[in-house]
C-alpha cells in the first residue's frame, strides 16, 4: 500500500509574512489550519494501527499454519515422519541391532515382521577390479635439464644478487639460490661443469639428499644434469619445479615427475596420438590432445558399468565395475594405441585384449537368515520388510581340535516405534499450548492502543529514543483485544480436540491428554505421559483412528485450521480473508483491511487537498491585509508631509 505524504509547512514564501502588521502570520496561518491538520493526523495514526493490525493478523495466520504444517500435512506426497494425519506414521516399525556386529539397518517398512532375524554373513559381495601394475610416472622419475645458458645464469646473478628457482618436493618448496661465487670453478670461470657442480651442493642442502643431481647430457650433446627422487623406488613422490630462472638450466618451469589428471595423453609416453577400445562393449576414441581427467570422466559417465580413477598416492590407475556381485565383470578390446595397456601394464593384454586372470572378480554374498542360505549380488537388500547392509563375515566359531562349528549371529530385533509417535504427540501438545497462549495473548492484551496514538512526526521530535520505543509499545497493545475471529477459532479448535472418532472407541482424555484444570491456562493440554506410553504399547491400532481418517483429529483439527488461515486466493479462511498472506500477494490485495488501506488515503489525499487550498487562502487573505496595511501607511505618511508645510 503506498502511502500519502503528510502536509507541508504552513510557511509561505509569497507575501509579506507580517513585515507591515507586525503579526506573526505563520503562527496564525498554523492555528487557523490545525482543525484540518487535527483529521490529517488522525488518518495517519489510523493507517498506522491498520498496518500494525495487519502485521499482528498475518502472525496468527503463519503460526496457525506453521503448527498445521508440522502435524497435519495431508498434501499428495506428503512424508509420513511425525504426521498424525498419515496411517503410515502410526504403523512406522523400527529396527535394530541387539546382537553381533556383521550388519546395520538401513530402513525398516511399514509391513516390516516382528519376527527377529539371525544372521551369518560368510561372504561378502565385492566388485570386479582391475589394478595397475605400473607408476604411470615411471619407476625411477627425474627432471631432466637440457642445454644450460651459462650467460643467461650470468646475467641474472648480475641483475639480482643471485640466481634463485623453487624445487618442491610432495608440496614442500625449497628456495634453490645460487651466487656468482658459487659458480665459479678454481680459476674464476664460470662453465656448465661449475653450474652442476653447485647445483649438486645447494639442492642436496636443502632437499637433505631426498632429491639428486646427476650428471647428463643434452640433446645438442653437451653437459646437462637430471633431478631425481631418491625414495628408494617408493612409488607416488612429485618433485616439481617453478620459477622463471629454471629456463635457463634447460627445466621447463613448472614441470613435474608426477602426471596430473590436467595431463594431455601425448605426455604419458604412449605410442601414436590416435587411442580407441572399448570396455564392457562401449566404444571410446581419444587422441594426445585429450587430458587424463577427460578420459576419466567419459569412461566414467558411460554405460560401460565401470569406474577409473588415478592415485596420486600409488602413482597409479585402477578401474572398478560399478555394481558389486559375480556377474558383472570388466571386459576390454584395444582397438588403436597403446593408452590402457600402458596404463595397467602391458602384461594384461594379450593382442590388445584384456587377460581374464588380469581382473579381480566380484563375488555374491553369501547369508544365511534364520536358517535359511541364500545369496545377493549387494551387500545392501531388504528381507521381511528391513532394509540390512551387510558389513563384515561372520566370526567362526572353533573346537577345541581347531574346526569350525559354527558362527557367531547378527540378531535384528524389530517393533513398532511407540517412541516417534510418543514424541510426535507430546511435541504436539505442547506446540498446541503455545499456539493458543500466543493467540490469546493477542486477544486477551490491554487495548492500551486506544490511549497511545501513533506519533507523528511533530512529536516524536519532543521526545526521546526511549520515550519513543516505550510509547509505541502502547500504541500497538491489544489491536486484536477481543477479536471474534481468532476466539471462534481457539472455540473451534477445544471443540474438535473434545470429540470423539466415529471410528474409534477412544478420545484424547483416554491417552492421557487433557485440558487444563488451572484456569489462567485458558485450555491449554496436559499431559499424562505414562498413560500415552500404555495406550500406544497396548492399544496403537485406536490411537490411529483416532487420529486418522475422515473423521479422526487430524481431519477435524485440519478443517478449522483451514477456516482460519488457509491461504488461497479462490478459497482463503477468515483470517486471510481479513488481512491477507504474506507468501500470497493475491490474498493480500483482495483483504480487508487493504480495502480500508485505500479508503484512508483517499481520505488523507482529500485532507491534504483541503489543507493546501485552505492555506493558500489564508495567506492570499494575509497578504491582501498586509498590502492594504502598506498603502493605509504610505497614505498617512503623504498627507502628514502635506500638511507639514
Amino acid at each position: 500500500m503506498s502511502s500519502v505524504n503528510s502536509t507541508s509547512s504552513v510557511s509561505s514564501n509569497n507575501g509579506f509574512s507580517g513585515m507591515i502588521s507586525g503579526m506573526d502570520t505563520d503562527q496564525l496561518v498554523e492555528k487557523l489550519l490545525s482543525g484540518t491538520q487535527s483529521k490529517i493526523d488522525k488518518q495517519n495514526a489510523l493507517k498506522t494501527q491498520t498496518e500494525w493490525k495487519i502485521e499482528n493478523y498475518r502472525d496468527v495466520i503463519k503460526t496457525i499454519n506453521s503448527f498445521s504444517n508440522k502435524f497435519f500435512n495431508t498434501a499428495f506426497g506428503a512424508s509420513s515422519k511425525g504426521n498424525l494425519a498419515s496411517s503410515a506414521f502410526f504403523n512406522t516399525m523400527t529396527s535394530k541391532i541387539t546382537a553381533g556386529s556383521a550388519a546395520r539397518v538401513i530402513s525398516t517398512s511399514t509391513n516390516a515382521s516382528t519376527e527377529d532375524m539371525s544372521i551369518i554373513v560368510k561372504q561378502l559381495a565385492s566388485k570386479a577390479k582391475l589394478s595397475s601394475s605400473v607408476h604411470v610416472s615411471g619407476d625411477s622419475p627425474a627432471l631432466k635439464g637440457g642445454k644450460i645458458d651459462v650467460e643467461g645464469v650470468k646475467n641474472a646473478i648480475a641483475e639480482s644478487g643471485e640466481f634463485t628457482f623453487t624445487l618442491s618436493l610432495d608440496g614442500a618448496s625449497k628456495a634453490i639460490t645460487l651466487k656468482n661465487e658459487d659458480i665459479m670453478d678454481a680459476d674464476g670461470n664460470v662453465t656448465e661443469d661449475s653450474i652442476i657442480s653447485a647445483l649438486k651442493e645447494e639442492v642436496n642442502q636443502k632437499m637433505g639428499g631426498y632429491v639428486k643431481v646427476e650428471d647428463a647430457i643434452s640433446a645438442d650433446g653437451t653437459k646437462s644434469f637430471s633431478l631425481k627422487v631418491d625414495f628408494n623406488d617408493e612409488a607416488g613422490h612429485e618433485l616439481k619445479v617453478t620459477g622463471s630462472n629454471a629456463d635457463y638450466l634447460g627445466l621447463e618451469p613448472g614441470a613435474s615427475t608426477r602426471i596430473s589428471t590436467s595431463s594431455k595423453l601425448s605426455a604419458l609416453g604412449l605410442t601414436g596420438d590416435s587411442f580407441s577400445f572399448e570396455i564392457n562393449g562401449e566404444e571410446f576414441s581419444f587422441t594426445g590432445e585429450n587430458t587424463v581427467a577427460e578420459v576419466i570422466s567419459a569412461i566414467n559417465k558411460s554405460d560401460a558399468g565401470v569406474k577409473l580413477s588415478y592415485s596420486s598416492i600409488s602413482d597409479s590407475f585402477s578401474m572398478e565395475a560399478t555394481e558389486s556381485g559375480s556377474k558383472y565383470g570388466i571386459s576390454i578390446t584395444e582397438t588403436s594405441g597403446d593408452f590402457l595397456s600402458k596404463i595397467f601394464g602391458a602384461d594384461k593384454f594379450a593382442d590388445g585384449v584384456l587377460n581374464k586372470d588380469a581382473v579381480k572378480a566380484g563375488t555374491d554374498a553369501l547369508v544365511s537368515i534364520n536358517g535359511t542360505e541364500f545369496s545377493r549380488s549387494s551387500n545392501t537388500f531388504s528381507v521381511e520388510g528391513v532394509t540390512l547392509q551387510l558389513t563384515e563375515v561372520s566370526e567362526a566359531k572353533y573346537d577345541s581340535a581347531g574346526n569350525i562349528t559354527g558362527y557367531h549371529e547378527t540378531t535384528v530385533s524389530t517393533e513398532r516405534d511407540t517412541e516417534s509417535v510418543f514424541n510426535t504427540i507430546k511435541s504436539f501438545v505442547e506446540e498446541y499450548n503455545k499456539m493458543i497462549e500466543k493467540l490469546n495473548g493477542y486477544v486477551d492484551a490491554k487495548a492500551t492502543y486506544r490511549e497511545y496514538a501513533p506519533l507523528t512526526d511533530a512529536q516524536r521530535d519532543e521526545m526521546t529514543e526511549n520515550q519513543i520505543e516505550k510509547w509505541e509499545e502502547k500504541s500497538k497493545q491489544g489491536l486484536l483485544h477481543g477479536d471474534s475471529t481468532i476466539r471462534n477459532f481457539l472455540q473451534n479448535m477445544r471443540s474438535a480436540l473434545y470429540s470423539r472418532s466415529a471410528t474409534s472407541s477412544i478420545a484424547l482424555y483416554n491417552i492421557g491428554i487433557e485440558t487444563s484444570s488451572n484456569m489462567d491456562d485458558k485450555g491449554k493440554l496436559v499431559i499424562d505421559e505414562e498413560k500415552l506410553k500404555e495406550a500406544l504399547a497396548t492399544n496403537m491400532e485406536e490411537v490411529e483412528k483416532l487420529f486418522v481418517g475422515e473423521n479422526g483429529l487430524s481431519s477435524k483439527l485440519t478443517k478449522v485450521m483451514d477456516g482460519a488461515a488457509k491461504v488461497s486466493a479462490a478459497t482463503p479462511g477468515e483470517l486471510v480473508r481479513i488481512a491477507g498472506a504474506d507468501e500470497s500477494k493475491l490474498t493480500q490485495t483482495n483483504s480487508t483491511l487493504y480495502a480500508e488501506l485505500k479508503r484512508i488515503d483517499e481520505r488523507i489525499s482529500l485532507l491534504n487537498t483541503r489543507y493546501n487550498r485552505e492555506k493558500d487562502r489564508y495567506w492570499k487573505q494575509f497578504n491582501a491585509m498586509e498590502t492594504i496595511i502598506s498603502n493605509y501607511s504610505s497614505q498617512s505618511a503623504y498627507l502628514g508631509q502635506q500638511f507639514t508645510y
